[in-house]
């Protein structure tokens, strides 16, 4: 129980801290509005995190949990990708949408911003992880999420007091996500099976 929270918790921060950062801009754009951003942030990733259980739970048809291991090569090669290739420009992009929003609701852009940022690797990611596990372990890995998540947002809304923070976060966020990545990714090729199934094909 206390790995899949750690595991949880770490993928969902190595996911998240692009979100964070782009919660700060939000937060301190929107600061009479900060509970409209903070439920549209809620609702955003809640709804990432349905879309990557329903997926989940139609690739268990798959017979042979080892088969399903080979989803682990893609937070593999999403880590390898952003070791040597880097990321976009996140916040840059964030002004063109708030932008384009100005005149909406500032509740659909948070839960737009929270559900789009990262969001075909994020529901692969999540996809990934959730397929193998079994229930019992799901249920406990989906209800950390969402401690996370609320986290996640308190988080972000201290940080707008403290702008020298974002900016060490985002230095850090270049290497220590990959990591996490290909570690999640590494150790979703060993639980199911697959990796030393293929080792017996060398």
């Amino acid at each position: 129980m206390i790995s899949i929270i750690i595991q949880s918790s770490a993928l969902y921060w190595a996911m998240s801290l692009d979100l964070l950062l782009l919660l700060v801009v939000l937060y301190g754009r929107y600061e009479k509005q900060n509970l409209a951003v903070q439920f549209g942030q809620i609702m955003g990733s809640a709804l990432l995190l349905v879309v990557s259980l329903l997926l989940a739970f139609v690739f268990r048809f798959i017979p042979a949990e080892w088969l399903l291991g080979f989803l682990g090569f893609i937070p593999l090669a999403l880590g390898i990708k952003l070791l040597f290739v880097g990321e976009d420009d996140d916040e840059a992009e964030l002004e063109k949408r708030l932008e384009k929003r100005k005149n909406k609701s500032i509740f659909m852009t948070a839960l737009f911003v929270a559900f789009s940022s990262c969001g075909a690797d994020n529901i692969a990611l999540y996809t990934s992880y959730f397929a193998p596990m079994k229930l019992g372990h799901t249920v406990i890995a989906t209800l950390t999420f969402l401690v996370n998540i609320v986290v996640l947002g308190e988080i972000s809304r201290y940080i707008v007091r403290l702008p020298h923070l974002s900016d060490k976060l985002e230095k850090y966020n270049r290497w220590l996500v990959p990591v996490i990545y290909i570690g999640i990714g590494i150790m979703i090729l060993i639980e199911s099976g697959t990796l030393s199934h293929l080792t017996t094909f060398i």
